[in-house]
Parts: structure tokens; sequence; C-alpha cells
């Protein structure tokens, strides 16, 4: 009963925030699946997913499988990441726990459930980006660049990151 107010706002955030504030646009909604089946927006950071299909976010319970759907996608390329994503991020230090394979820049995290979740992080593809510690790129910057990994983050980015973008 206490996650039906936070879906709710998860919701109202990514409508928001993904449509912004011109109302001719149509809204663009987040939605998540785990192996296929439907799961809340807020539940994504407890699974290992990726964002490809975006506003769809695919989620997997064990890495294998993430990784198996990865390469039946890319025509049965074995890969660790698709063409498209920059960084992937981590509940945990040291790459460890949960985490989403990002392909797209986000104005705030929480239209994916993963604000001010970021322990460590693996940059990819020889991507460029940039963390931020608040909304629409701003507060506190970190840059990651050319396969760059950050086993954790100082006190100022651990847990603390809300967007990110590519450069």
């Amino acid at each position: 009963m206490r996650r039906l107010p936070f879906v709710a706002l998860s919701s109202v955030l990514a409508i928001f925030v993904l449509a912004g504030p011109v109302a001719a646009a149509e809204p663009v909604v987040v939605t998540a699946d785990l192996e296929g089946s439907p799961i809340a927006v807020a539940e994504i950071p407890l699974y290992l997913c990726h964002d490809q299909d975006f506003p769809q976010i695919h989620c997997f319970t064990t890495d294998r499988e993430l990784q198996a759907a990865l390469a039946a996608r890319d025509g049965g390329a074995s890969m660790a990441a698709a063409a498209g994503d920059y960084v992937v991020v981590f509940s945990l230090p040291s790459y460890a726990g949960s985490y989403l394979y990002i392909s797209q820049d986000y104005d705030t995290l929480a239209v994916v459930g993963w604000n001010d979740r970021i322990r460590s992080y693996r940059g990819l593809n020889s991507g460029l980006g940039r963390f931020w510690t608040d909304w629409f790129h701003s507060g506190a910057a970190l840059d990651f660049c050319c396969n760059s990994n950050a086993p954790s983050l100082s006190s100022t980015f651990d847990q603390q990151i809300t967007s990110v973008y590519r450069r």
C-alpha cells in the first residue's frame, strides 16, 4: 500500500520530465517489464535492466538472461553492452548489486527509479558523459570518458546522482 504513492509520483515525473511543459507534445510514459511481465517503474532498480527500447525498460533477474536478450536483440552477437549504451550504473560499490545499461539522456533518473541510487559505474563504448547531482543538468558534475570505471564514488556523488547526459 505504501508503494502506490511513489509509483504514482514516478508516473507523473515521467510524463512531466519527458514530455516537458509543452502541452501540444504527446506525453512519454515509461513502462517496465521483468522478463516480459509488467512491473512498476519503482521496481526497475531491483533488477538488471537496459533502456534500449526507451520508454520501455526491460529487466531480468540474472546477468545471463540480460546478456542473452541483448545478444538476441543485436542479431545474435555476444556482447556485454549494445552499441548505443554509454554507461552502466550499479546500486552497490565495486560494480555489484542491480544495474541499468543507459543509452538515453535523463533529466531526472527518477523516471526510471534510479534517482540517488548510483554507487559505481562503468563507461561503455568509448562514450563521454556527465552525471549531475540535481535535475536538468545542475548541481555538481562528474564527467566520465573513454570506458572509465569507478568502483566507488566520492561522498559528493555516492547515492547523489540525479541526471545523466551523453557528451
